[in-house]
């Protein structure tokens, strides 16, 4: 591991010029554009043969997608592709993306700069892996990369059967000198398993699955299995505990406590000198004690002894009595985890039968309708349920199911959509209001411009132009949509007029750049 001090790229690149190709991690969209752009007015890395090929491919992907380079900033792009420079992060099209990743395999990219999803790609491996930094926006906040978090992406660098080692550089930010240096491959965090008890998950047990079944699936998952070894490992540390202890406890002798023992002396001392202060003289029974220590102390002989053992005998029973109550909390919250999954299951079930999904194992309409659902349940439920679906113009139905369980990013703009979304707010307020949890109804106005402007036959140039949204960005709104689509297909075999209104909805937004083949 190396490392840079360099904002440029271009000065980083000629650092780790011997040791390409590479990829340039970068925790940010916009700033993988730019770094590229920067990088490609000084370099050129592709041969005259080399460049043919690229302009073929770009051709190729041309000829089926004649736009797909005159977006945005995406004409330099292709320029920066014919010198051996790209990028790559989730704002790309699909099929932008692609043409990406497969000039990359080719071998016609030498620096690619990419967000950290990249590194997810086992195909994928490079020489060389640089960073452009070590901090990162978690959703939350900045902060350091995990040692997991970057092994994984330092990971790509070495390609078996071209490079005998991998080498990894990191860019040095002079306002964060200690994001180098500190990343350990024998600390890698350890990856935890984590059951989500979902509606489908909980119908599909109650559907399909006896009470034995569900109790060993609640009970022996592998976050369980994760639990129970964690619990045999606190217990192997008690037990190793227990016996420091009775070791440290056999240097005491007989007269531990007693009034012989120095050290039982020095603390009745400490006591007298205490309740002589006049913080405590006054306080009630002070002036009896003072009479007894007095008493002790003048009538007890003291032991002569090697009481010094004794003192670093009790200073350990201390420290591991500490140790000890910490296992011990451990230990306690491990027992609560693992009686948490079954607890999650019942109050789940609870939640769907007070709504009148269920009745123990009986299936009522609404149940059977969310059993066939994978995402956000209760909620796409009810909307189906209160008539919305049904009632309101196809395109307003395709914006509201697409902020079904979205998030906005912190960045985002994009206008309100073209109709009332106050019915789809006060259904979800009266579940609120009926116990449902907030996570079981997860819904944004936010992609509803989205859907409807792509339903009423819109495109990406007209989207990307009245919105702050990437080519990734509507196309993952629109393919999440269809497969909400799809799976409300399923559910609504008993209801043929849904069915109907959802395929059509499906039939007229899977289409261009955004189409699913399955």
């Amino acid at each position: 591991m190396e490392r840079i001090e360099a904002e440029n790229p271009s000065i980083a690149i000629e650092a780790v010029q011997d040791h390409l190709p590479a990829l340039y991690f970068v925790f940010g969209r916009a700033r993988t554009e730019e770094l590229a752009s920067e990088l490609g007015r000084e370099w050129d890395f592709l041969f005259p043969d080399e460049k043919e090929k690229v302009l073929k491919m770009i051709a190729e992907t041309e000829k089926e997608h004649p736009e797909i380079f005159q977006r945005g900033h995406r004409r330099v792009l292709r320029r920066l592709l014919q010198q051996g420079i790209g990028y790559h992060h989730a704002g790309l099209s699909p099929v932008l993306k692609n043409l990406v990743e497969r000039l990359y395999e080719n071998r016609l990219l030498w620096v690619l700069f990419c967000t950290e999803t990249f590194a997810a790609g086992v195909n994928f491996p490079a020489a060389s892996t640089l960073f452009h930094s070590c901090r990162k926006w978690d959703g939350k906040e900045f902060r350091m990369l995990m040692n997991r978090e970057f092994f994984q992406m330092a990971g790509r660098a070495g390609r078996r059967g071209f490079d005998r080692v991998g080498h990894v550089y990191i860019k040095i930010d002079e306002k964060f000198p200690e994001q180098t240096g500190f990343f350990d491959e024998s600390e890698v965090e350890s990856v935890y398993g984590r059951l989500t008890i979902s509606p489908n998950s909980v119908l599909s047990l109650l559907k399909w699955k006896t009470d034995d079944e569900i109790h060993r699936f609640l009970t022996r998952n592998f976050s369980a299995y994760q639990e129970r070894r964690a619990e045999r490992e606190i217990k192997a540390l008690l037990e190793e505990l227990n016996k420091q202890y009775e070791e440290a406890k056999s240097y005491f002798c007989d007269l531990r406590g007693e009034a012989a023992c120095p050290l039982q002396r020095r603390k009745l001392i400490r006591e007298q000198k205490r309740l002589r202060s006049a913080k405590y003289k006054n306080r009630p029974g002070a002036r009896e004690r003072l009479a007894e220590i007095k008493e002790i102390l003048v009538n007890q002989h003291v032991q002569r002894c090697l009481h010094e053992v004794c003192a670093d005998a009790r200073d350990e029973l201390e420290a591991l009595g500490y140790q000890r109550a910490g296992l011990l909390n451990q230990m306690n919250a491990i027992k609560q985890q693992s009686r948490k999954y079954i607890q999650e299951f019942q109050f789940v079930k609870g939640i769907l039968e007070q709504l009148g999904y269920i009745k123990d194992r009986e299936f009522f309409a609404r149940g059977n309708f969310a059993l066939e659902l994978h995402v956000q349940e209760i909620l796409v439920t009810e909307l189906a349920f209160a008539g919305l679906l049904e009632d309101l113009p196809l395109e307003v139905v395709a914006g509201i199911l697409a902020g079904v369980d979205y998030i906005p990013g912190r960045r985002e703009f994009v206008p309100a959509p073209p109709y009332d979304p106050s019915p789809v707010m006060e259904l979800r307020e009266e579940l609120l209001e009926a116990g449902v949890p907030p996570h079981f109804l997860v819904w944004s106005n936010t992609p509803g411009f989205v859907a409807h402007a792509w339903y009423t036959g819109q495109g990406l140039d007209y989207l990307l132009e009245n919105t702050s949204l990437q080519e990734g960005d509507i196309v993952s709104i629109i393919r999440r949509l269809i497969d909400l689509l799809r799976q409300i297909d399923d559910a609504s075999h008993s209801n043929p007029n849904l069915r109907e209104r959802v395929r059509e909805i499906r039939r007229v937004i899977d289409r261009d750049e955004v189409a699913v083949v399955f």
